[in-house]
């Protein structure tokens, strides 16, 4: 056993790397939304293929674990595609869900003919009146999330005991209950509420991929060892060990892990990721080698008062339509994602997309897509592109693709900009990491647009949030928001709280079948000092428990704990990255074409990545093409193959 294997299903394609510690492999197929064990076992074959193997049974004998991220809790959630859920909810609640005003989870998750009100105190009849009217409405999973459950979850837990006594599970009718206090222990009722609906939406599509996966995993294959499902928090954890709620962005939250790891080993402060996949940008910060969050988050529009990782989304990628709208082009939301996909794709797309736009100008090589198992139609692009934006704007088709082109550069530039400056920092001094599988196009111009003087493109760009997994550990965290105001007394109250957490968290792990001798535990404590002031103390789980937690609350008199966090870490097996010694000397051309964005330039030069020694050194205009990476250098930067084999760009070069 010498694999290791990460998988992330993305909304247009399948990432995969496969490594034995010494060497690594890459892999892309197309993403299967109808049945997504399709796409995440043809990534596993390519990548057997790659490494030799011509039977995947065989393979996977080899293999010591699979970790798996993805996209496809947020891919349901944004387009719609869950089940019809029902809600019982305090009585004098309704659509508010204990917010103000409307929530945004009604009509997204939630429709207000399905919320039911449940008066108090708990009445049988009621109850089971008002769930077999949801029933009836079709409804296919029914939460309970009542007011100031916090405190007291009694009346939530009778209600479910009422309905599985009522609707068992081995007679028809009987839907899946969920209570809002099982999915977080949070004061906060609308948190709660949108929580327990989010993971009722996502369950069942997310459940029914990984658990089919892990069946014939083991029925037709008879892989006995590690499954992992990456989780928003970073980590991994078995399929029996995951919340739909847990994977959420978990895929891009790997690319910032990644982004966050060379961070660490280029020694740099600060970071603005840009992951560019076929049909969103994520944009995210690394300061100090740390992926920055945020107190409180939203998912879709829905607001969480939880900790959340800053990533900003917008609907830009490969598969953006491009369309004009009272004479100017626009990009999105809609994507016409693996199939048909763009029109180049020649798979029955008729619409311009940016991918049309970037093999017009020149950035990509119709021959080598996909290592060269698609063949890119640039007639099929220059149709679409004179159908959809050349005519409309009476331009030729190639300055229709540069403009296209210069909408896409823009609008990743603009939200990366308000995502800087809304953490309070400007582009400055930042250095630009950009992958997915779009990514790396927009190194130079992005970078340019934001005064930005360096940026990172990486061999394993495309595959990089497969990268983050591939360095990422089992992880179980449990958190209390006690909101508890301390005095000289609280040193025990607190001290039981992570103790709580600290029991939960080694069940967690030991249901893993792990040896707690090899996990690593902490503590996160987090403080209300002032009016939207906070300050965050870490412990080692060792010193929490003796002195630590006492010491902590003796100098916090007066403060409010309103987080406790324990977090529980064990190692998996990792592919770990080597830098090598370079000799820098100028780079070797392998090719020219014309490229017409930013501006014309006839026989500039193309490099070949996979045969550049490290070291090499060449300047833009130019081109830099791998089997999985296309990445245009712009005019006035340098770029040099680093001892990572990575491509670092420097503003000023020849």
């Amino acid at each position: 056993m010498r694999y290791t294997v990460d998988i992330d299903i993305g909304g247009t394609l399948t990432d995969g790397l496969f490594s034995d510690g010494q060497q690594v492999v890459a892999a892309k197929v197309d993403t299967t939304p109808h049945d997504f064990t399709v796409c995440f076992f043809e990534c596993i074959r390519e990548g057997a293929t790659r490494l030799g193997y011509d039977n995947l049974t065989k393979f996977l004998e080899d293999v010591k674990v699979i970790r798996w991220s993805s996209t496809i809790a947020t891919n349901v959630l944004a387009e719609g595609k869950g089940p019809k859920l029902g809600l019982l909810i305090s009585e004098g609640h309704g659509t508010d869900l204990y917010g103000d005003g409307t929530s945004p989870a009604v009509q997204k998750v939630i429709s207000p003919e399905n919320i039911r009100q449940i008066g108090e105190p708990i009445s049988e009849e009621e109850v089971l009146r008002k769930v077999r009217e949801l029933l009836e409405q079709g409804v296919r999973r029914i939460c309970v999330s009542l007011k100031g459950a916090f405190k007291d979850p009694s009346a939530e837990r009778r209600i479910k005991a009422l309905i599985d006594e009522q609707f068992p599970d081995h007679y028809l009718g009987a839907v899946p209950t969920l209570l809002g206090s099982d999915i977080l222990h949070h004061p906060d009722d609308q948190t709660r509420t949108h929580l327990a609906l989010i993971n009722s939406y996502v369950h069942t599509p997310l459940a029914v991929a990984l658990f089919k996966a892990e069946d014939e995993l083991l029925l037709q294959h008879k892989y006995r060892k590690p499954v992992y499902i990456g989780h928003v928090n970073g980590g991994v954890a078995r399929i029996a060990k995951t919340k739909g709620v847990d994977t959420t962005e978990s895929g891009p939250v790997f690319g910032l892990n990644a982004a966050a790891y060379f961070a660490k080993r280029y020694g740099l402060d600060k970071v603005l990721s840009v992951d560019v996949g076929g049909t969103t940008a994520k944009i995210g910060l690394i300061l100090n080698g740390e992926v920055v969050t945020v107190p409180e988050g939203d998912f879709f529009g829905i607001p969480l008062k939880t900790p959340w990782i800053l990533l900003r989304s917008i609907a830009l990628g490969g598969g953006s339509i491009a369309r004009v709208k009272d004479g100017e082009i626009t990009l999105g939301p809609e994507s016409m994602g693996a199939y048909p996909g763009p029109a180049c794709y020649d798979l029955g797309g008729e619409n311009a997309t940016l991918t049309d736009a970037f093999l017009i100008t020149g950035a990509m090589n119709p021959e080598r897509f996909l290592g060269g198992r698609r063949q890119l139609q640039t007639e099929r692009a220059r149709a679409a592109i004179k159908e959809h934006v050349a005519g409309p704007l009476n331009l030729s088709v190639e300055e229709a693709a540069g403009r296209i082109v210069e909408k896409a550069m823009q609008m990743v530039a603009d939200a990366a900009l308000e995502t800087v400056r809304d953490y309070g920092h400007s582009p400055e001094g930042f250095s630009l990491f950009a992958f997915g599988g779009n990514g790396s196009n927009f190194a130079s111009g992005v970078a340019d647009r934001l005064g930005i003087k360096r940026a990172y493109v990486f061999s394993l760009g495309p595959v990089l949030s497969a990268f983050g997994s591939s360095v990422s550990d089992i992880c179980h965290i449990h958190e209390e928001w006690p909101y508890l105001t301390l005095d000289e007394n609280s040193g025990r109250e607190l001290k039981s709280l992570v103790e709580t957490g600290r029991q939960r968290v080694i069940r967690d792990l030991e249901g893993e079948g792990l040896s707690l001798s090899e996990a690593e535990l902490s503590v996160e404590l987090v403080f209300a000092m002032k009016k939207d002031e906070s300050e965050v103390i870490r412990l080692s789980m060792e010193s929490a428990l003796n002195d630590g937690i006492a010491e902590v609350a003796a100098a916090h008199q007066g403060a409010v704990v309103e987080r406790i966090a324990v977090k529980g870490v064990s190692p998996t097996s990792k592919f770990e990255l080597t830098r090598q010694e370079i000799t820098r000397g100028h780079a070797r051309e392998d090719l020219k074409r014309t490229i017409l964005w930013p501006t014309r330039v006839e026989n500039a030069p193309v490099y070949d990545w996979e045969q550049l020694p490290r070291g090499a050194v060449f300047y833009g205009p130019a081109c830099l093409e791998s089997e999985t990476v296309s990445c245009m250098v712009t005019p006035g930067w340098q770029v040099e193959i680093d001892g990572f084999g990575n491509a670092v760009f420097t503003k000023g070069g020849a």
